[in-house]
């Protein structure tokens, strides 16, 4: 399979578009040419903002400056940005939550599931920048 057959299933998913059998991809393809969306164009639309996302890949939004880089160190990069901006935003919740258990009333309590949850993503995510760090 390749971009140009199906570009906009390209512009959806990515080189993992190539791992999808070729009866479905034709059928995806004519699925979003229905939707009339130009990926490549400003207007507001899925596919639109798919591709823009695809393009700008940094928690910002934007790609990583490809200076002295290679692609792959690039994405590395922007994959670890997200992630600790991700990181930062479960920290701040698990830190909002032990506030309110210790200085709250039971009733605002989140409880112990929740804060397990929200340790549990914060070390997967961790754990995520850790393997994505050789390849940068």
């Amino acid at each position: 399979m390749t971009a140009s057959r199906y570009p906009l299933l390209f512009a959806t998913l990515g080189e993992d578009a190539a791992s999808i059998p070729d009866a479905l991809a034709r059928t995806l393809e004519t699925t979003l040419s229905a939707t009339g969306a130009d990926p490549a164009g400003d207007d507001l639309t899925l596919l639109g903002c798919l591709q823009r996302i695809r393009r700008g890949e940094g928690a910002d939004g934007q790609p990583w400056a490809r200076e002295r880089r290679t692609p792959g160190q690039c994405m590395a990069l922007e994959r670890i940005d997200r992630a600790t901006a991700g990181l930062t935003v479960l920290l701040e919740l698990l830190h909002a939550t032990e506030r309110v258990r210790v200085d709250g009333g039971e009733e605002h309590h989140v409880g112990d599931s929740v804060r397990e949850g929200l340790l549990l993503a914060c070390r997967g995510l961790s754990e995520y920048v850790g393997s994505q760090l050789p390849s940068a």
